[in-house]
């Protein structure tokens, strides 16, 4: 009987039996101080968002203006090469007839000092009839020169109109266009600005990264050297940071193209200014013309470098690599993301007004013939 009464109490003890216990307060706290803190995340998260997709759309509007841009250089590249054409033909033409008029002159003064001679004159003198044949021949000879001089001298009045009013509307539109050009280089100017303050929201280690890149670029002997240790810090970064993120790091190539519109001068193995193989290509463009990502990457170094001027490296997919120098300015930095055509910066100012920039393609550290990536190389 008392084994059962003490069963019955131990049973009424338990929880199944008892009633629910209170939640202690510490409890309470901790619940609400965890779901605040995923709240929280959960904001952040949306903000990151936003921010990437804000970014992203920058980062279109960027290409689609220097396409813009890069489109309105090549037209006023070939605006300026032609002006540069008719301004030397116009001036050839105006010494040509400079000379055809003092042909001209010469012929009509010969002309009036045989008018001056009158006909009694030629009669009254011993041999006159000769005299005479002979003035007449000489006229006969004269007349024809004089014509063909005459109208020589009207083609070319002809054509230095022609040439004067084509220099003209060539002028004009130069003018129309670098108007057009200064409008887009402004809004540019405003996206990059957006697309760095972006960019920087989301970096918090951005100063570190620059401040490594300066260290290996300081201790880099050359280029090759350079690349190899930005490889190598590139691939101790990438496996500290988790699998996802790694392999996430580099975009799409994108639609491969040059990073500067104008003329080719030195291809890939051509001798370049020093006698040697050129291990890239060497574009000659427009003074502070427009420079952007030839294919999608991240950027791996951006400055200065020995006798490179402003570089800019971007690490691509695939193991390549694209070097590009001779930027007077550079927008864009270390570890930053972009897309083909994405603006990188500006061409240097040449004191000859020629400047020009050198791009070359490395394939696991090595440069290769940038054709394989560019069909206009081919």
């Amino acid at each position: 009987m008392r084994f059962l009464i003490v069963l019955l109490l131990l049973m009424m003890a338990s929880p199944v039996f008892a009633e629910s216990a209170p939640v202690p307060p510490r409890r309470i706290d901790l619940d609400k101080q965890l779901k605040q803190e995923e709240e929280k995340k959960q904001q952040l998260e949306k903000q990151v968002q936003e921010i990437e997709g804000d970014l992203q759309s920058t980062r279109d509007r960027l290409v689609e203006t220097s396409n813009s841009i890069q489109k309105n250089e090549r037209t006023l590249q070939t605006l300026e090469i032609r002006i540069n054409d008719l301004e030397a033909e116009k001036l050839k033409l105006e010494q040509i007839l400079h000379s055809d008029r003092q042909s001209i002159a010469r012929l009509v003064l010969a002309l009036e000092r045989i008018e001056r001679v009158p006909p009694e004159a030629l009669i009254a003198r011993p041999g006159a009839p000769l005299k005479t044949a002979q003035s007449a021949m000489l006229m006969r000879d004269i007349i024809p020169a004089i014509h063909r001089q005459a109208a020589a001298l009207k083609a070319n009045l002809a054509n230095l109109d022609k040439v004067s009013k084509n220099l003209l509307e060539k002028r004009e539109k130069a003018l129309a266009a670098a108007e057009e050009l200064q409008q887009e280089q402004a809004q540019l100017s405003g996206l990059v600005d957006k697309r760095e303050q972006l960019y920087a929201s989301t970096q918090t280690d951005l100063q570190e990264r620059q401040q490594e890149v300066k260290r290996i670029s300081a201790q880099a002997q050359n280029l090759q050297d350079l690349v190899r240790r930005l490889d190598s810090e590139r691939t101790a970064s990438a496996r500290k940071a988790p699998k996802e993120v790694a392999s996430a790091a580099l975009p799409a190539t994108g639609d491969a193209r040059l990073p500067v519109s104008g003329i080719l001068q030195i291809r890939y193995d051509e001798p370049d200014a020093f006698g040697a193989p050129s291990k890239g290509v060497t574009i000659e463009s427009r003074p502070g013309a427009l420079v952007v990502a030839p294919m999608g990457g991240v950027i791996r170094f951006a400055g200065p470098f020995k006798n490179y001027g402003n570089m800019v490296i971007l690490e691509h997919k695939k193991g390549y690599h694209s070097l590009i120098a001779g930027l007077e300015k550079i927008d864009t930095v270390v570890g930053q993301s972009v897309s083909a055509g994405e603006p990188l910066g500006l061409l240097h100012k040449a004191s000859d007004g020629k400047p020009t920039l050198y791009y070359e393609l490395r394939l696991n550290g090595q440069p290769v013939n940038p054709s394989q990536k560019f069909a206009d190389l081919g």
